[in-house]
């Protein structure tokens, strides 16, 4: 079953005279109060202080919930749990993990247990030695589930992950309370889908082949991350970045440098894999098979999945109802927490 992910985490660094090269307070000498609510900040080399120097923003206050792992046939695999109530899994989309839920498992945590995932080759998540298909993740978060017992339970995907959602609500329609679609869409035309899913073919029935060089490729990868992280770091680079996703971009520095790391993070194979999967026809299916209340969610200047897209695919889903947040791109619990929140605390309270 699951365990914290490292003991020391929630342990506090103790500020005071000298360097400590200790978490822990002497067994005579007890942390002070306020301290020991705080927690490690993570990041990139040693930090001295549980508080961030004024001109680098730290975590949203009270936002941060650790990361535990839990170990399935395939291998181990990462995720945050937080809240009271039933159950609802958070599963993230391209090049991102289980962290840009923190908000999501704030502002629900008084009305559901929210088990945000890393799926295999995102943030903490060890890659899979095969592809990481949209079918093989959602057999992957139900055994996910199976080992943290639990029976039923909501589903939240955004853009990739939501595709793995709904392929979960289709294929196991007793385990799904409600779905709710972030940022992913389809096209109207069904000349368009049959076109995409045309092109879809060649990469889906090359991800086998691609999969031995991945493999063989990953340590020389991982080797040159550091050079990249310089690279992609320099500014402006992470704000170019981040504009052709997000309409709102963030005040603070921390949410751009967290979404750097985990595009970093990101395993070369699980990136082929998502590509893969962009017009794959299996979507659509499994769209019409959901039968639980669904809700698709979405931003009115989202570029990768626009608002005709994501009401397309709500009217593909029986019941389903589709909301458009204004000013906001892809990312939603990121860009307009206040109006994503509402909307999906209103939707998991009826549904």
């Amino acid at each position: 079953m699951a365990d914290e992910l490292s003991g020391a985490r929630g342990a506090p660094i103790r500020r005071g005279a000298g360097l400590r090269l200790s978490t822990h307070a002497p067994a005579d000498e007890p942390a002070p109060a306020e301290l020991a609510a705080a927690p490690i900040r993570h990041g990139a080399g040693l930090r001295l202080s549980t508080h961030a120097p004024a001109d680098e923003p730290a975590e949203p206050a009270g936002a941060f919930v650790p990361a535990r792992r839990l170990r399935l046939g395939h291998g181990e695999l990462c995720y945050r749990q937080s809240g009271a109530g039933p159950a609802l899994l958070l599963l993230h989309g391209w090049a991102a993990s289980s962290r840009y839920w923190f908000a999501t498992q704030a502002a629900l945590a008084d009305i559901r247990t929210t088990y945000a995932i890393d799926l295999p080759g995102f943030g903490e998540s060890p890659p899979l030695d095969a592809p990481g298909t949209v079918t093989r993740l959602a057999a992957l978060v139900i055994e996910c589930a199976d080992a943290l017992g639990l029976a039923q339970f909501d589903l939240n995907g955004h853009s990739f992950g939501a595709a793995v959602a709904a392929e979960i609500a289709a294929r196991w329609p007793e385990r799904v309370r409600s779905i709710t679609v972030s940022s992913l869409g389809a096209r109207r035309s069904p000349a368009e889908r049959a076109l995409l899913g045309l092109a879809q073919l060649p990469a889906g029935l090359a991800l086998p082949i691609w999969q031995p060089w991945v493999n063989l490729g990953r340590p020389w990868l991982r080797a040159w991350r550091p050079v990249a992280a310089q690279l992609i770091g320099l500014p402006p680079i992470p704000r170019l970045l981040a504009s052709w996703y997000l309409d709102q971009l963030p005040d603070d520095s921390w949410m751009l440098r967290e979404g750097i790391a985990d595009l970093l993070a990101m395993d070369v194979g699980a990136h082929l894999a998502c590509v893969a999967s962009i017009g794959d026809p299996g979507f659509v299916a499994a769209l019409r098979a959901i039968r639980a209340p669904a809700l698709f969610l979405g931003g009115d200047r989202d570029r990768v999945a626009p608002p005709d897209d994501l009401r397309a695919a709500a009217e593909l889903a029986p019941g389903a109802r589709a909301v458009v947040l204004d000013r906001c791109g892809h990312v939603p619990m990121i860009e307009q927490p206040g109006a994503y929140h509402a909307a999906l605390r209103s939707f998991l309270l009826g549904a």
